[in-house]
């Protein structure tokens, strides 16, 4: 991949996209229909997440300082007030807190939360990439919410954003901001060391990234994450999706040629299949790509599966597409 720009991460110029979003300053009042309308689904919102049903276009609630894992299966927010700040676990069913602990001075924003909600991460910065350079230092800070402990706390160069725990827990996947450019960094959290994360392929160098995240999606076994990027101003390259070996601890990149990242009126999609690939439609909805992620635990330079089809025209958005703020859907609830 020497030689092409990866576009990998950056939704933080806009502060939206893989997990992490900006605290509030309290968690706002629920906003419910009387009655909700069909299956409810957990769902990303530009800022936070919140709850909708497939027959309204009326949240039943939303919390723009809430962060959920990648599968649904947890959700935390920050909630402040004059008393003391709280890291909060949130109930998806009411939006409320059933579970706080007292924030650790300088927590900022939450990075990200792992699956079933043994440990979220959090940072001393805000979500997204606002300054025009990167700050020197980043403190990070893990904590436990079985043991309801801060487990961690790190003292880390580079402007780092969490972006997700490795399967054990003992790494954290990070977003380093380098003013022009970004990389993935490993994080070993008993060390403190931090370094490019390294790819499938042993022989090839991690290279600089540019580009807008759409959506991350984790595989049923919580050993992949798969973020699907775009950059509709590069005409080689105007969308990939980058896939972390959370077990194993490297990275693959799968580009996808226009009609891929190539509207800049819709955002192109991503969703795990029931095989447990990757589908990948095309903005336009004319193209479709399905990468088989789960080769990626397999070290080599051979490429991943990818099979493309046709694509047929894009549905009508659902009701809850219309409500403001949605992004996407996280996870139905059970």
């Amino acid at each position: 991949m020497t030689g092409r720009t990866i576009l990998c991460a950056i939704a933080l110029l806009v502060g939206a996209g893989c997990g992490s979003h900006v605290a509030s300053t309290s968690a706002p009042p629920a906003t419910r229909p009387p009655v909700p309308i069909g299956p409810r689904l957990l769902a990303q919102f530009d800022h936070g997440v919140g709850v909708v049903s497939q027959g309204s276009a009326d949240p039943l609630w939303t919390d723009p300082a809430a962060v959920a894992a990648l599968d649904g299966s947890a959700v935390f927010s920050i909630q402040r007030s004059p008393a003391g700040d709280q890291l909060a676990r949130i109930d998806p069913d009411t939006g409320t807190a059933v579970s706080s602990w007292p924030l650790t001075a300088g927590a900022a924003s939450i990075g990200a939360v792992a699956p079933g909600g043994r440990w979220v991460v959090l940072t001393d910065r805000e979500a997204g990439y606002s300054a025009p350079e990167p700050r020197p230092s980043t403190k990070l800070f893990v904590f436990d919410a079985v043991d309801g402990r801060m487990t961690y706390q790190l003292d880390l160069s580079g402007d780092l954003r969490p972006e997700a725990f490795s399967v054990d827990g003992s790494l954290v996947f990070a977003l380093d901001y380098r003013g022009d450019h970004y990389r993935v960094e490993t994080i070993e959290l008993a060390t403190s060391m931090h370094y490019d994360t390294a790819s499938r392929d042993k022989a090839v160098e991690r290279e600089d990234m540019h580009g807008n995240a759409v959506r991350g999606v984790l595989s049923r076994d919580h050993t992949l994450l798969a973020t699907l990027y775009r950059n509709p101003g590069d005409d080689d390259e105007p969308a990939f999706v980058h896939i972390l070996d959370l077990r194993n601890g490297w990275a693959y990149c799968a580009d996808l040629p226009a009609p891929f990242g190539s509207d800049a009126e819709h955002a192109d999609r991503i969703e795990l299949t029931p095989a447990g690939t990757a589908l990948v439609t095309a903005g336009d909805g004319s193209r479709v790509a399905d990468i088989h992620i789960e080769e990626v635990h397999e070290p080599g330079d051979t490429p991943v599966t990818i099979e493309y089809r046709d694509g047929t025209t894009v549905a009508g958005a659902p009701a809850y597409g219309r409500a403001p703020g949605f992004a996407s859907v996280i996870a139905p609830l059970r």
